[in-house]
């Protein structure tokens, strides 16, 4: 699959390193190898499991390698009933009983992803904090600069840069609350067995100790077939690129009129030498635009048919990646086109 995130240069205006890590295919098989540890704590807390806690660090320390999941994947759909073969070969006969005893394919893979958002939102919350204090840098550098106003894309009244950067900054503290709110909210393990009825005679004790081993909530029952929570975090991702978005449009629509609104370092042409491309803040507008594509998407992947559905499912592993690395590197380019204005607006 086509990535932006690894491409060689297409990665300098729409990667991001650190969101990237998340979603690597060495984390992604380390956070099932702790989904299933925790599981298997889990079922020794609740003393149905001799030597949990020996089982579980053999499956924390256990070598995978993401490229020997392949075949299975290809074959089933899904990673997990090759990574239990795996383990269960690796921890031999005595142990091997008590890998995924329990456990389906899909609890594993919801929580890895509930492990994988929280990261992901950590770092997002930081970056608005951050870009908060980049704009309220330059409402005290160029604050009291005199700007044009467009409505309609048509030059209005003037106005002063602090108005403009206010607009910007207005969406920051909502933002911040909309993304630590649907952090908390998927701060929760799924676990349901085969059908999501947790058919366990002691559930309600197995659920609690599964969630307080990975640090998450237990909500009481499983949540495989109702992708709310999932799908307030797009929500939450796509707001902070339609913020950054209108950034990198006003920019642009500034950068157009010229140096008197606007004026920014990088962005050369390979044929006209006076030209200074807004690329970064054309970059924001693109990555807004791709970050809505992809919660249509989610909104499409968030309805299941019966009591699981493989094609939303599969729908949902591709979209959600790419749409937290398009929102982490909307922030990540919109800090670098605040720093890159040397001049915004006219003196008095």
């Amino acid at each position: 699959m086509f990535d932006l995130a690894t491409h060689p240069w297409m990665r300098g205006l729409f990667g991001d390193d650190h969101l990237a890590a998340i979603f690597a295919p060495e984390a992604e098989v380390k956070r099932m190898l702790k989904v299933e540890a925790a599981w298997t704590r889990a079922l020794g807390d609740i003393g149905e499991t001799p030597d949990a806690y020996s089982v579980a660090d053999s499956i924390e320390a256990a070598q995978i390698d993401p490229q020997d999941l392949q075949d299975g994947f290809a074959r089933d759909g899904v990673p997990v009933p090759a990574l239990v073969k795996m383990l269960q070969a690796q921890l031999g006969p005595d142990a091997a009983e008590w890998v995924h005893k329990g456990l389906t394919s899909q609890d594993v893979m919801d929580t890895s992803l509930v492990l994988a958002l929280q990261g992901v939102l950590r770092i997002l919350l930081e970056r608005l904090q951050n870009l908060d204090e980049s704009l309220d840098d330059l409402q005290r550098r160029f604050g009291t600069a005199r700007l044009v106003a467009f409505t309609r894309m048509q030059p209005a009244l003037e106005t002063r840069v602090a108005e403009t950067i206010g607009r910007w900054r207005h969406p920051v503290p909502r933002l911040l609350t909309s993304v630590e709110t649907a952090r908390k909210q998927v701060a929760q393990i799924q676990w349901g067995g085969p059908i999501g009825m947790r058919d366990h005679p002691n559930a309600a004790q197995l659920g609690v100790a599964f969630a307080r081993n990975l640090n998450l909530t237990d909500p009481g029952r499983s949540w495989h077939m109702d992708r709310s929570i999932i799908a307030n975090v797009a929500h939450a991702l796509v707001q902070i690129t339609t913020a950054a978005g209108k950034i990198g449009e006003d920019i642009a629509l500034m950068a157009a009129i010229g140096p008197s609104q606007i004026t920014l370092s990088g962005g050369g042409s390979s044929a006209m030498a006076h030209k200074n491309n807004p690329v970064k803040a054309e970059a924001l507008i693109a990555l807004s635009d791709y970050a809505g594509t992809l919660q249509m998407s989610l909104t499409r992947a968030a309805r299941h048919e019966g009591f699981r559905s493989g094609r939303a499912w599969t729908l949902e592993w591709i979209a959600m990646p790419q749409l937290c690395l398009a929102t982490g590197a909307s922030l990540v380019q919109t800090a670098l086109l605040l720093e890159s204005i040397n001049g915004l607006g006219a003196n008095a």
